[in-house]
Order: structure tokens, then C-alpha cells, then sequence
């Protein structure tokens, strides 16, 4: 019995399909790579680097969440962009798979 799904009997019968797999993995990477780069660039605009509390200032805490909400606006029209030309980012993006194997080490 899993935790989260209940009774795993009943999904005994289900199989896995390789290519769904591979595209969420390929969506989980490109939406933790999305939040690294939110967080390492609003971090290095916004939060000033001379800590003297735990806290974020006003200023600090507005200019992160504009900072955020700009990235969120903007990942939200390049969507938009490519269901309008039916195009699947993760696989017509030129060059991307090269750029996954070279990140991943292989040849």
C-alpha cells in the first residue's frame, strides 16, 4: 500500500510509457533550471549583500516580488508563443538536446 496513491494493486495493470517519461523529465529540468535562474538573479538585484538580519527589507522583499513576477510574465508569453505555433519546446528547440548531453557528460 503507497502513502500517496492507496492501493497499488489497482494500478498493477498500467504500463509506462518511455517518451512521457522522457518528456516530464525534460519539463522538470527546464522548470528547476527556470527557477534557479529566478532565484540567482533576483538574489543578486535585489538582496543586498551586506547581511545585517535575517530578514528581507520592504524594499528588498517589493523588488524581489516584481523581479519574480517579470520572469513568471515573461516564461508565460514565450508558452503562449510556442502553443500558438504548435511547436513543443523541448524537442523542436534546435540544438537542445546537444546542450542536455553536454550537460549531462555524454557523448
Amino acid at each position: 500500500m503507497s502513502l500517496f496513491i492507496g492501493n497499488t494493486s489497482q494500478y498493477a495493470w498500467g504500463t509506462v510509457d518511455p517518451e512521457k517519461i522522457k518528456q516530464a523529465q525534460l519539463q522538470f529540468e527546464a522548470t528547476a533550471a527556470t527557477f534557479n535562474k529566478v532565484l540567482s538573479t533576483c538574489a543578486a538585484k535585489c538582496i543586498n549583500h551586506e547581511y545585517g538580519e535575517g530578514d528581507l527589507a520592504k524594499g528588498e522583499m517589493s523588488c524581489v516580488d516584481r523581479c519574480v513576477a517579470k520572469y513568471v510574465h515573461a516564461n508565460r508569453m514565450i508558452g503562449e508563443n510556442f502553443t500558438k505555433k504548435n511547436l513543443n519546446p523541448y524537442f523542436n528547440m534546435g540544438g537542445y538536446e546537444k546542450a542536455r548531453s553536454m550537460m549531462n557528460h555524454e557523448p
